[in-house]
């Protein structure tokens, strides 16, 4: 919510003209109804019909202007917030994303924007209907008070059941978007999974009845229910109106209550209400809706918004991280315990260890991406802290064990040359399965070795210092593995690159300046006259 109030106030003089156009319209349209009754119905003179046909031109164009801009308004409120949601996700830590979790930001990036740009396009028709309606209303009690009173109670009671039944309507179709997600995800299992299901037929029966044949039926329920309520209150709305008009002239005829010229020009009115009338009940559950997925959005509790990105440049002279007594936990699960060692500039690391050794948990730290929960990391003589982790990182390129391949060949602050690309795809062996147009590869449906090639390609082309490698080599032929650890880890450490690798291929540890052990949230040098046998001990005994 404090964003739609920052946007407000960003935009109160825009705002303000709307809330006036709009109820210039809305007097317009009044007017056209005072036209009728004075002239048309009760003047014995001859009224040029051209000045009803300008009224009804201008009331049109300034609807027509009115709408429009409050639409305009209304997308581009829909873009601040989605620019403003994703520049949020882009600026919380690791951890952050983390404890909310993909599901929720996913769902919030879809649904919970979708259901704010229904309100937000929404908003134009419930502000121009309830301005309309109000300035009929003065006109109705000008004409007759008592029928002004006797329609306000109806359309007041129209107005409350209507909404009932709008907001049960609402939460059929809600229900039935909810299956869609659902279903959605039973497409995808299925094409994911057809070779499975093919060879197990019994599987295959289960998730058609039991998984997709349940959605879809929820789904249809859902749906011709929301439609059973939505239908009934569009005829319960216009059948209650046009039982207005009767009573009303009922009433004017019978009781004296308004002349008859005056009747005429109250069931006119009655009738022009009737689509405002509906426009505002319909937007009310959307509206509803859509402050609903704006509280979701709010508690998300991502990083405050900021407009700019830190673009920090890397040091250019620098010789070693140093971490000194730097521990980490979350949420007491795995503790990291305090680290001392120093990566010097240039040399070439191996760290060996079990799963949930804290090896993963050491290579964030590494980059940056989590913050100690105790002890610091040092840049040569530089605390690395919150001011300066942007030019930290600036040094890095990491490939991760679930890693996300991106198609863009930066280099630096630019693209990289086509000699540069060129020369790593044919070092990579990948020249014939993918080239670059408009700066991006063109094709990425690979094994999953060559994708992190592919991913290499991308890290590489960066031209940044230190080289962070999660288990890269893990799915690569032998073949490749052999020219990986002989040809193209000894020509990244002839660049002056940092490689800093986790890794179990004892055959290739001869290649490591050193090799350090994560055991049980230790992280420790190896030390000996042979670490390469040490370390294949090592390798050979975890259980």
């Amino acid at each position: 919510m404090s964003f739609i109030m920052e946007l407000l106030k960003q935009n109160k003089l825009k705002f303000l003209s709307f809330l006036i156009f709009s109820f210039f319209t809305s007097i317009l349209g009044v007017l056209t109804l005072v036209f009728i009754n004075e002239y048309l119905l009760k003047s014995k003179e001859n009224v040029p019909i051209f000045y009803f046909l300008a009224i009804l031109f201008v009331f049109f164009a300034s609807s027509f202007f009115v709408e429009l801009s409050l639409s305009i308004f209304g997308q581009n409120f829909i873009f601040k917030m989605q620019r403003r949601l994703v520049k949020q996700i882009l600026d919380s830590s690791l951890i952050s994303i983390v404890e909310v979790g993909k599901a929720r930001l996913l769902a919030s990036l879809s649904s919970d924007v979708r259901s704010i740009s229904f309100g937000i396009l929404r908003l134009p028709e419930f502000l121009q209907a309830s301005i309309l309606i109000l300035c009929t209303c003065f006109y109705l009690f000008y004409l007759s008070p008592q029928i002004f009173l006797l329609s306000f109670v109806w359309i007041i009671f129209v107005f409350i059941s209507n909404h009932f039944l709008m907001m049960n309507v609402y939460k059929y179709f809600r229900k039935a978007r909810e299956n869609d997600d659902l279903l959605q995800n039973n497409y995808q299992n299925i094409l994911d999974g057809h070779k499975e299901l093919s060879i197990n037929t019994f599987r295959a029966k289960y998730y058609y009845e039991n998984e997709f044949e349940k959605n879809a039926k929820e789904k249809r329920k859902n749906s011709i229910i929301g439609n059973i309520l939505n239908n009934f209150s569009n005829n319960w709305t216009n059948i209650s109106l046009l039982a207005l008009v009767g009573v009303e002239f009922y009433l004017a005829i019978n009781f004296k209550w308004s002349n008859l010229e005056d009747a005429v020009t109250i069931a006119l009115s009655i009738l022009f209400l009737r689509t405002p009338l509906i426009s505002m009940i319909g937007s009310f559950p959307t509206l509803i809706l859509a402050k609903i997925a704006l509280d979701k959005i709010s508690k998300l509790k991502l990083d405050d918004y900021k407009n700019t990105f830190n673009l920090s440049v890397k040091k250019e002279k620098w010789n070693q991280i140093c971490f000194k007594n730097v521990s980490f936990s979350y949420n007491n699960q795995f503790i990291l315990k305090p680290v001392n060692l120093t990566l010097y500039k240039g040399e070439m690391v191996f760290l060996i260890g079990k799963n949930g050794s804290g090896k993963s948990t050491f290579s964030m730290l590494l980059s940056g991406l989590v913050k100690p929960l105790s002890g610091e990391i040092y840049l040569d003589d530089e605390k690395i802290n919150s001011t300066n982790i942007y030019e930290y990182r600036s040094l890095l390129s990491v490939i991760f064990s679930d890693f996300h391949l991106f198609t863009q060949t930066l280099s630096k602050d630019k693209f990289a040359d086509s000699e540069k690309i060129n020369f790593w795809l044919h070092f990579l062996e990948l020249k014939d399965k993918t080239e670059v147009k408009n700066n991006h590869l063109s094709f990425t449906k690979l094994s999953t070795g060559q994708r992190k090639r592919l991913a290499m390609l991308i890290a590489l082309l960066e031209e940044r210092d230190v080289l962070i490698l999660d288990e890269w080599a893990a799915d690569q032929d032998p073949v490749f593995r052999k020219f990986f650890y002989h040809k193209l880890l000894p020509l990244l450490k002839e660049q002056g690159k940092t490689i800093f690798a986790i890794t179990h291929d004892d055959k290739y540890f001869d290649v490591a300046d050193r090799i350090f052990l994560a055991k049980e949230g230790e992280i420790s040098e190896l030390k000996g006259q042979n670490i390469k046998e040490i370390a294949k001990d090592i390798v050979e005994n975890f259980t």
